[in-house]
């Protein structure tokens, strides 16, 4: 029985699948890769037919990406599971690296890399590389302020994830993070300060679910929330739940307004305008640079 299960999730991606399917295979030593096909309507069951060593699964209706990898969990037959997405890379021999830091402790629930950022068109790294640091250890008030643990570079037990019922369905976006802090409540974790894949950057042209900031923002704090509203956050002291809503807020209004610049080069005012107001939403009294975008888009 192989040690690890690589679960590719995958909808109308037919020209990357492969790339993701032959890297999450370098990836370990003897890998199960479970592709977890979310009813495309494009040519990936062809695709899939003509490659070797995998297992296929065609859902019957287009359910979303959690519902998608919790069928790939429950059908896995190994005691780790990493989760792929089908734009998204692993690198070579880096399944054996995160399974040797899993195996010091049982009672880690997942190991975590850094993550190269691939370009939209071509998987190519630019050079970024996130997180720049990999807190590891008990991470649960750290990861409330930031979601600083790339999805594809997980590797998780499959008890710790059964145990914690499984993906949110509930939500379409940010499933991920929800799923991190609800492990790390109750378990530490491990991380390899080293990267173990390559995450392709969304873009509004890249047809990635990912690239709707302003939706990303909404989602995630709901989630959040929904953290904050649980036992072991609800046992703090006020101020500490302030400070990681604060932070989290300081977060989001950086992003929407580092959005909005990018959108002003390229002539889009409108998502540019989008973005500078939902900024203002979530901080309010940061008014300097906000002022600063709106007096640029007076004049377009």
């Amino acid at each position: 029985m192989p040690q690890v299960t690589v679960v590719i999730t995958t909808y109308n991606r037919a020209a990357l699948l492969p790339h993701a399917i032959e890297s999450a295979k370098n990836a370990a030593s003897d890998p199960e890769v479970i592709v977890v096909d979310d009813c495309s309507t494009d040519n990936t069951p062809e695709v899939c037919a003509n490659v070797e060593d995998i297992r296929y699964l065609r859902l019957p209706a287009n359910s979303g990406l959690a519902h998608a990898r919790n069928v790939g969990a429950a059908a896995s037959s190994s005691e780790f599971i990493a989760f792929l997405d089908d734009d998204d890379l692993r690198l070579p021999g880096s399944l054996d690296k995160q399974l040797r830091a899993l195996a010091v402790d049982d009672t880690l629930a997942l190991c975590y890399g850094q993550a190269l950022i691939g370009d939209a068109r071509r998987q190519l790294p630019t050079g970024e590389i996130y997180p720049p640091v990999c807190p590891q250890g008990d991470i649960f008030w750290e990861l409330l302020e930031d979601n600083f643990i790339p999805m594809p570079s997980v590797l998780l037990r499959k008890s710790s994830l059964l145990e914690a019922g499984g993906f949110n369905t509930d939500l379409n976006l940010i499933e991920d993070w929800d799923m991190w802090l609800r492990l790390c409540e109750h378990h530490a974790v491990s991380a390899l300060s080293e990267p173990v894949a390559i995450h392709r950057k969304a873009s509004a042209a890249s047809g990635q679910m990912c690239s709707d900031s302003a939706a990303i923002c909404k989602q995630a704090l709901h989630v959040q929330q929904s953290a904050l509203n649980r036992a072991r956050a609800r046992a703090a002291t006020r101020r500490q739940r302030r400070h990681v809503q604060r932070k989290f807020r300081n977060r989001i209004y950086d992003v929407l307004m580092t959005e909005a610049t990018n959108s002003i080069h390229e002539g889009n005012t409108r998502s540019a305008r989008a973005n500078v107001l939902d900024a203002l939403r979530y901080r309010p009294f940061r008014t300097v640079a906000t002022g600063r975008l709106l007096w640029l888009l007076r004049g377009r």
